[in-house]
């Protein structure tokens, strides 16, 4: 890895920039989320501040249209960063003060416009990747960003609760804007050498991308058991969703692990779930299992959110710290080959697209999740608890029905792959 980083010098120096926004991006949450669960209308407070996090994931593949459309991308890039600082310079005014429940409703509404922005920037990154990385080297270059994305992730979570515990959330704000200034500074010194290369990226302005959206959705849903197979995977992430905020609440009110503060509790679940689903990957990819031995895993992760939901009624942090270890290593499992599956058995023509589909259908059920069980916390607390293990036993029947199409193919027709590959007006 050192003498690919070492042999693609531009590379490396756009991803450490794109890795420190990425630490703006996950800084802040966990302070914003401890402080809705401490106000009025506290459950109120803790959905609005998880929407305001996840609504833009879902939003991403539309941004990622207008994003395409755009010249001079790295400009634009600068100019995100720098509206980022402004909103996180306006979070912390807002900290200045002792939180209310308006003021967590005003930070989640700058919090939101912060994340559009990012993902805006996400998107006007991606092309300058396959631009300045040979065909024979990409595989390299995504592993580097997937392994250096997730780490960063952990990091950037218990640096925001240490940083939170000899501080206040206001300095912390204002350090964010920090981050997101700096990193426009660095990409607007980085013009000069990258000008070359942006000019290698083709701007194409098609008339209605949602047709190709739509076309590609169907293209996807087309095939029974693969359909079933999204489901499962997008309720698994969905699980993810409407863990944390209900998490937020519940430790509120829990007396383990009293010599840790609540955001380092906070931390510890989010760093849980990212180093087992990387050791999820590196399993996945030394074993290539069988098809009935992936439903096996399913039905385990399904079981152990219904683990879960016992360990909110137990009072048990234990319980639910070493549950959601186990579903995120078996996601970080099931995930690789679920994505190459879809990559061998889809269309080259189309790959692109509907990988950015699917990667869109997989992230549907967070923002749901996020606002729907802390919805039902606002009426009873044992309430949602109990609404993960219904939601379990959702899952397990979905795993059920998927094990029922086990034996049939999920491969597309080929005339009716080439139907839909064909231009509309050429179509029968």
């Amino acid at each position: 890895m050192i003498k690919f980083l070492k042999e693609n010098r531009l590379f490396s120096k756009l991803t450490g920039i794109n890795l420190l926004s990425k630490i703006g991006d996950k800084l802040f949450y966990t302070a914003l989320l401890t402080a809705s669960s401490g106000v009025e209308n506290a459950g109120f407070a803790v959905m609005i501040v998880s929407v305001s996090e996840t609504l833009p994931i879902l939003m991403s593949i539309f941004i990622g249209v207008i994003a395409d459309k755009k010249q001079n991308k790295l400009i634009q890039i600068v100019r995100s960063s720098f509206f980022r600082a402004l909103m996180y310079l306006g979070i912390g005014i807002l900290f200045h003060f002792t939180p209310t429940f308006y003021i967590i409703i005003w930070s989640a509404i700058f919090n939101f416009m912060s994340d559009m922005a990012g993902n805006y920037s996400s998107a006007l990154f991606s092309p300058f990747t396959k631009s300045l990385i040979a065909a024979d080297q990409m595989e390299k270059a995504q592993g580097v960003i997937s392994l250096s994305t997730q780490i960063v992730t952990v990091l950037a979570t218990f640096i925001g609760a240490f940083v939170l515990t000899i501080s206040t959330e206001s300095i912390l704000a204002v350090f964010n804007a920090g981050v997101f200034f700096v990193v426009s500074i660095l990409y607007w010194m980085a013009i000069p050498k990258i000008k070359t290369y942006e000019n290698r990226i083709r701007v194409i302005d098609e008339e209605n991308p949602l047709i190709t959206i739509k076309d590609n959705l169907k293209l996807i849903i087309s095939g029974k058991r693969r359909l079933i197979d999204i489901v499962q995977l997008a309720m698994l992430n969905g699980f993810f969703g409407g863990l944390s905020p209900i998490f937020a609440i519940f430790i509120f009110s829990n007396n383990e692990l009293n010599s840790i503060s609540r955001p380092v509790k906070i931390s510890i679940l989010s760093g849980l779930i990212t180093v087992f689903m990387i050791l999820g990957n590196a399993v996945s990819v030394r074993n290539h299992k069988t098809t009935i031995k992936y439903f096996i895993d399913y039905f385990i992760a399904d079981l152990l959110i219904l683990i879960v939901g016992v360990g909110f009624l137990m009072n048990s942090i234990w319980i639910i710290y070493v549950a959601t270890a186990g579903i995120s290593w078996l996601l970080g499992i099931v995930s690789p080959k679920f994505s190459a599956e879809i990559v061998n058995e889809y269309p080259i023509e189309r790959l692109g697209g509907i990988v950015t589909s699917v990667n869109a259908l997989l992230v549907l059920t967070p923002p749901i999740t996020s606002m729907v069980f802390p919805f039902i916390s606002t009426t009873s607390r044992r309430a949602v608890y109990w609404a993960f293990i219904v939601y379990g036993l959702v899952l397990i029947g979905i795993t059920g029905t998927i094990i029922s199409f086990g034996n049939k193919s999920s491969k597309l027709s080929c005339k009716k792959a080439a139907m839909l590959l064909k231009p509309r007006d050429q179509r029968d």
